[in-house]
This record gives structure tokens, C-alpha cells and sequence, in this order.
């Protein structure tokens, strides 16, 4: 697992100029170029007034013509506006303010159009129209946070300081905050651009830590008060954030909220370590150490400065706190740092510092945790990489590895208890995915690899359709028991057995329906009988169903193979 991390830490490093960084890369700064307008070329910036005419407008005529829709059209299903010259108005408008070196200027232009495509987002919640508007505003705020880029480097410092305090007031729209956090928070990134110069960093760090006052440290209160005292400081400020502290988080959804300070969080990361601010960057990870991205990032800043050990005991320090390890490690496998690369979560990453480190005790305590948590069977092969790795690496004799996999089988049928008590038995992965999270592949491996027929008969009590290894595997010592699961998935009415007796005394008729599917299904367990216990057995136990049932000639057709 740690050589496909390191690469692409390597890779990760290389495009943040050196640092391990969550949202800002030098991809930004080549998209941003590609605004640039030769300088014999730049079409002059739609004034701010015009660029408002514009949007009423086209706003304007787009009601005039959904009403008139209406009118014509009074079925309940003719709700969807047409925002086609809407959108192309806002596409002009913004295309020539991201070709414009007059940089504070086409920030006013760009924030008017973020603010009416979100204006009329709000207005349109329940058009079935509106999905071309979302994509709009996706694809407008990734443009404008590429052009800062251009702003911080080209733009002298007070134009940049106004240009980002624009920028930063759209996203601080409470409207904005509430229905498009994650827009509003790729805004307020744009500060990251500045924190690369000296003569503008002030400004990026002005709206990171505004961010975090409004979305990570204020009480209700504390905002009602602060709020008032922001506005009289503001007013001599030209160059700061200037948009009022939010007095209403307290409404923003839960939803929203965590988005806003997930991206607060991961935002000042990235400001302190292109500032190159380990102080900043110590106390950001010390005021959040609940905070999962922040801890992930850490972890791979370990582990890319070659400090293994450390970041394996965050990352289990981390497992150990939270109160569901399960849920926490699948919140880590979806990650923006290290995509595709945790499928266990944080215990990947034990797992790759405990290779990197060649510690038998450490990885076998991770390979534990696979066996003893498994549900899916891609992960069945770590009982294989365990037994290899302590008898190969750890020493252990063949004799000692089987008291372990005894062991390691008990822990894992108690954590079957746990899992009956607490869990559901049928849950659904990835959409429609049915499986049952009773059942435990790797638990059943190891039963059959380490021939365990005592666990095998306990397990199987729960498993409704036991699979051939593990009945051989109950046969070795309790053969009866095997037989009589195998039976008990017969047909009703297949065999003379005591509950049959039982059930004619109350006038129940138990014949084996007459049909061929019927027997089918006769045959199939048939043929498992006989792959545990042997052909003689079989024939001898289809003998006597076809005895009960002589003028059946479909069912002797379907038994032929073992009679």
C-alpha cells in the first residue's frame, strides 16, 4: 500500500510548488493564463451599470415569456423556464470580465453575475428547468476562483485587495452560504492565490480568517455583537472583506454548515503552508484535532517526510477517539487528497506505515482488523497475508500459527454476536446492493483453511445457505450435523422425517409437490450431499426418496445421476 501513496504525494508536492496542499495546484494557475487577452487584444470591460441592464433585461423578457408559456399551457407539467438567453447574457458578461487586467473592476462584474444566477436559482427552486442554472453557477464560481490567479499576480497590491474583498463579499452572501456552500467556500479560496506574494498575502490571510470567525468560532450571540462592531471598523477598511459577519448561522443546515467549515478548515491549511506559517499551520491542527481532513493531511505530510511511525499513531491516536471506527475509516476512504487510495480508511494508512516501517506486530495487528471487520469478500486474502506474514516474517511455527488463527476465530464469532445485536442483517452497498452484514468472508476462510469444524458448526448457524468448503468443513467432526443442513434444504415433503409424522397428526398434507422445479431443486442439494460425502452416500439417500415416491417418473429422471 505505501508505494502507490508515495507516488502520488510525490505527484501532489509537485503541483503545490513543494507543499501537500487540499485545494490549491499550479493546474489553477495555467487554466487562469489561458483568460489572459493579448494586451492588443483585451476588449474593454462592460461597464458595471450596462452589465446590470443586461441581466434585468434578459431577466425580464425570460418571466414575460414563461408567463405567456402558461397561459397557453395550463397542464400541471409546463413549470420549466427557459434560461437560454439568461445564461448566455451572464456567459457574455463574465467572459469579458475574465479576459480584463482592469482586475478590481471585473470582480464588481463577475460578483453582479453570481449574485443573479444564484437570485434567480433561489427563485426557481421548484422549476424542473433549473438544472442548466446550477451548472452555470459550478462552472462560473471555478472560473472566477481560476482568475484571481491572475489577479494576484499581475494587479498591484491595493487593485488585488479590492479585486479579493469583491470576490469574497459574493461568497459571504448568506443566500449564497445556506444553498451553495461549496461555491461559496471555491470563492473564498480564491485568497490562496494571494498568500504566494508578500505584498498581498495581508489580504488572503484578511478572508481566511474571516472565514473561520464566521463559520468556525462564533456563537449566535457572539455574531449579533461582532457584527456591529465590524461595520464601524469597516468603514476606513477599503481593502478588507467588508461583507457583514453572518448574524443568522445559526439557520444555516447542517448540511451547509459542515461544508463551510470542512473547507474553512482545509482553506487555512493551505494559507499556512504556502505562507510557509508552521506556527499558524501547528495551531490550526491543535484547535482541530477533531477535524478529519486536517488529521489526514498531517498523516500525509508524515508520511512524505519519510515519518512513519508518527503517522501511524495519529492515525490510530485518531481511530481510538472517535466513537464509530467503521464509520470514521469510510469517511476517510472519500477523500480529495488521496482519491482511490485508502480503501480501509485510516487503517490504510497504519497499513502503509507499518510496510514502510517492517514492523510484523504492527501489520499484524492491521491485517487483524481486516479479518475481524470483513463483510466483502475482496477482503477474504487477509487471512493468506497474515498466516504468510507471521510465519514467513514473524517466525511462527505451524503449530503457533494455528493457536493464532484459533484465537483470532473466537474473536471473530464474538464480533458475529456483536454484529447480531447491533446491525441489521441485510444491508445495501452502492445503491442496490444487497448483502447480509452478518456474515463474514475472511472468518469463513479461515475456518476452512485451519480445518476449525467446531467454528465452522457455530457459524453456520446463521448462514442460511452454507457454501460446500465450509460443510466439509463441519463434516470433518460433527457429519451428522452437515447432513442435516444439507436435508433441511430440501423440499418439503422430500423425506420421512419426525417433523413429518408430526405434521400429518394434524391433518397437513406433507407430499412433495408434483412439479419439476421441484425436483430440481432435489437434485441440486443432492449433488452437494455427494460433494461432501462421497457418491455412495448420495445414491443410498436418492434410493430412498425415489422409494417414497415410485410413480414419479420426472423425479427419477432428475435423481438418475445418483441412483
Amino acid at each position: 500500500m505505501l508505494d502507490p501513496i508515495q507516488q502520488h504525494l510525490d505527484a501532489r508536492a509537485e503541483q503545490g510548488k513543494g507543499h501537500l496542499l487540499f485545494l490549491w495546484s499550479t493546474q489553477l494557475r495555467e487554466a487562469a493564463k489561458t483568460f489572459c487577452a493579448q494586451p492588443d487584444e483585451e476588449r474593454p470591460l462592460i461597464p458595471l451599470i450596462d452589465a446590470q441592464t443586461m441581466l434585468s433585461d434578459t431577466i425580464r423578457r425570460c418571466h414575460e415569456r414563461f408567463i405567456i408559456h402558461i397561459s397557453k399551457h395550463s397542464d400541471a407539467y409546463s413549470k420549466s423556464c427557459d434560461y437560454t438567453e439568461f445564461i448566455k447574457t451572464v456567459q457574455a458578461i463574465a467572459g469579458n470580465a475574465l479576459q480584463s487586467s482592469d482586475y478590481a473592476s471585473a470582480c464588481g462584474n463577475l460578483r453582479l453575475c453570481i449574485h443573479e444566477v444564484h437570485a434567480l436559482l433561489l427563485s426557481s427552486e421548484n422549476d424542473d428547468g433549473s438544472e442548466p442554472l446550477l451548472t452555470l453557477m459550478d462552472d462560473l464560481a471555478m472560473r472566477v476562483r481560476c482568475y484571481m490567479e491572475n489577479a494576484a499576480e499581475f494587479a498591484d497590491s491595493s487593485t488585488a485587495g479590492k479585486a479579493l474583498n469583491t470576490i469574497a463579499q459574493a461568497a459571504n452572501e448568506k443566500d449564497m452560504r445556506q444553498c451553495e456552500p461549496l461555491n461559496s467556500m471555491l470563492l473564498i479560496s480564491s485568497a490562496l492565490a494571494f498568500a504566494q506574494y508578500d505584498d498581498k498575502r495581508i489580504w488572503a490571510y484578511d478572508v481566511i480568517e474571516n472565514a473561520i470567525t464566521r463559520n468556525l468560532e462564533y456563537s449566535f450571540n457572539e455574531e449579533s455583537e461582532e457584527s456591529d462592531e465590524d461595520d464601524e471598523d469597516d468603514e476606513d477598511e477599503d481593502n478588507e472583506d467588508t461583507s457583514e459577519v453572518d448574524d443568522e448561522t445559526d439557520f444555516i443546515p447542517d448540511e451547509s454548515l459542515h461544508v463551510l467549515q470542512l473547507f474553512t478548515l482545509m482553506s487555512a491549511y493551505d494559507l499556512y503552508a504556502l505562507s510557509n506559517d508552521d506556527a499558524g499551520r501547528e495551531q490550526l491542527l491543535k484547535d482541530y484535532p477533531e477535524s478529519m481532513a486536517l488529521t489526514l493531511m498531517n498523516a500525509a505530510n508524515m508520511i512524505h517526510e519519510g515519518h512513519l511511525r508518527s503517522a501511524y499513531m495519529l492515525a490510530q491516536d485518531f481511530l481510538l477517539s472517535s466513537r464509530d471506527m467503521e464509520d470514521v475509516d469510510i469517511d476517510a476512504r472519500h477523500n480529495g487528497l488521496l482519491p482511490d487510495l485508502l480503501p480501509h480508511g485510516w487503517h490504510t494508512i497504519m497499513e502503509c506505515c507499518a510496510e514502510g516501517l517492517n514492523d510484523v506486530g504492527l501489520l499484524a495487528n492491521v491485517y487483524r482488523y481486516y479479518i475481524l471487520s470483513c463483510n466483502d469478500r475482496s477482503d477474504t486474502h487477509y487471512v493468506s497475508k497474515l498466516r504468510n506474514l507471521l510465519r514467513i516474517y514473524g517466525g511462527l511455527s505451524a503449530e503457533e500459527w494455528h493457536d493464532v488463527a484459533d484465537g483470532l476465530a473466537r474473536d471473530c464469532a464474538r464480533n458475529i454476536i456483536d454484529r447480531i445485536k447491533y446491525q441489521p442483517e441485510i444491508t445495501t452497498k452502492g445503491g442496490t446492493q444487497r448483502h447480509s452484514s452478518w456474515r463474514n468472508p475472511a472468518y469463513e476462510k479461515l475456518i476452512v483453511d485451519e480445518r476449525l469444524s467446531d467454528a465452522a458448526l457455530t457459524y453456520c448457524v446463521m448462514v442460511d445457505y452454507p457454501p460446500l468448503p465450509l460443510l466439509r468443513t463441519i463434516a470433518i467432526e460433527h457429519p451428522e450435523s452437515a447432513k442435516s443442513i444439507i436435508l433441511d434444504a430440501m423440499p418439503h415433503g422430500t423425506m420421512g422425517t419426525p417433523v413429518f409424522r408430526f405434521t400429518v397428526e394434524r391433518g397437513v398434507d406433507n407430499t412433495l409437490t408434483a412439479r419439476r422445479s421441484t425436483y430440481q431443486q432435489i437434485a441440486k442439494q443432492l449433488r452437494r450431499f455427494a460433494a461432501v460425502f462421497g457418491d455412495e452416500e448420495t445414491r443410498v439417500l436418492a434410493r430412498e426418496i425415489v422409494g417414497r415416491y415410485p410413480n414419479r417418473t420426472a423425479l427419477r429422471e432428475e435423481l438418475a445421476f445418483a441412483l
